[in-house]
């Protein structure tokens, strides 16, 4: 008697804990956090909770017959992947990827794709080579080229937060993605200060070339490649923090230097009515999504629009350039006040 009524107690727990690990199995299916199936099918909205898994686990649910690759950190998930006519382009960003990631995750999609691109871009944020210590978080899924399966994360209780935090419009960021999975803002994103240089008395700012070399890997990587890098914009106010700290001039000597492993580099960080207007940002790192379309744009006429190009331009050159776009940054203070 006894035997049979453990027996009944573990097959209500059996039945228990598999129509609980179901229902968790089918609200993550349906709300996708990690984008193995498209993302949100409730709503158009797809939250940033574990993007260096999510833009694996998309690119090996595609066809992945691309011809076109945008590497960067979370500033160019910003920028619509759709907007290179005539490519059909897949976008690898996450939040503080450091050069060597992003290489990482280019040997994983050249592994895995079906063929090799004609064009990639790259964008190059001011933090890699202030203080860039080149962290490596790279999945171990990625490092060891493998294959994410839904299964290992879609049935867990913590995943299924996330789920729940996106139905109810929890967002962790002020980004997100829409239903296509392109980089949106929020409407309702606060405006917050320009994070502002500070350090302990007595320290100093470090600035470092490692991330030049590890850029140089691009044209290793994709030989055949039309190789296209760009500054992301940073508000125009962080840029005068740089010229007022004494890093200005090794900043515009490492973006010199990195313009030099690609076939095109364009600077969109140098100051402009663009990146002192803060009404097209909500923290002067990441700009509204219209503001990418329109560097993707200058990017196919081979034109540098509110930036400058820095291909084929001397490092002396680039800093009469900074030094006129400051002054006129400081008159736009000036007339605002």
């Amino acid at each position: 008697m006894q035997k049979s009524t453990a027996i009944r107690y573990l097959s209500v727990l059996l039945a228990v804990i598999l129509t609980v690990s179901a229902l968790i199995g089918i609200l993550n299916y349906l709300v996708d956090p990690l984008w193995f199936f498209g993302g949100n099918k409730l709503q158009p909205r797809n939250f940033a909770f574990d993007e260096r898994i999510a833009r694996i686990a998309r690119f090996m649910s595609t066809d992945r017959d691309f011809d076109c690759y945008i590497f960067g950190a979370s500033r160019v998930g910003m920028m619509n992947e759709h907007d290179f006519k005539g490519h059909s382009c897949f976008m690898v960003s996450f939040e503080n990827a450091s050069p060597s990631e992003l290489i990482a995750y280019a040997s994983y999609l050249k592994a895995h794709a079906r063929r090799e691109p004609a064009l990639v871009v790259v964008g190059v944020d001011d933090f890699d080579f202030i203080d860039q210590a080149d962290a490596q978080d790279v999945p171990d899924v990625v490092r060891e080229g493998g294959v994410p399966h839904f299964w290992k994360y879609y049935f867990s209780w913590d995943v299924a937060t996330w789920s729940l935090k996106t139905l109810f419009d929890l967002s962790p960021k002020a980004r997100y993605f829409g239903k296509d999975l392109t980089g949106q803002i929020r409407a309702d994103a606060r405006a917050i200060p320009v994070l502002r240089m500070t350090l302990k008395p007595g320290r100093k700012w470090h600035m470092s070339l490692t991330s030049v070399s590890e850029y140089a890997k691009f044209r290793q990587l994709f030989p055949e490649a039309h190789l296209v890098a760009y500054a992301t914009p940073v508000a125009a106010t962080r840029i005068a923090e740089y010229q007022a700290s004494g890093l200005l001039p090794f900043y515009i000597r490492a973006l010199s230097e990195t313009s030099t492993k690609f076939d095109e580099m364009y600077d969109f960080s140098i100051p402009s009515a663009i990146t002192a207007d803060p009404n097209l940002t909500y923290d002067g790192s990441h700009y509204l999504p219209a503001v990418s379309g329109e560097i993707a744009a200058a990017i196919q006429r081979h034109d540098p629009s509110f930036g400058v190009m820095l291909t084929g331009r001397s490092t002396e050159e680039l800093a009469a350039d900074y030094a006129k776009r400051l002054l006129q940054y400081c008159k736009y203070v000036e007339a605002k006040m």
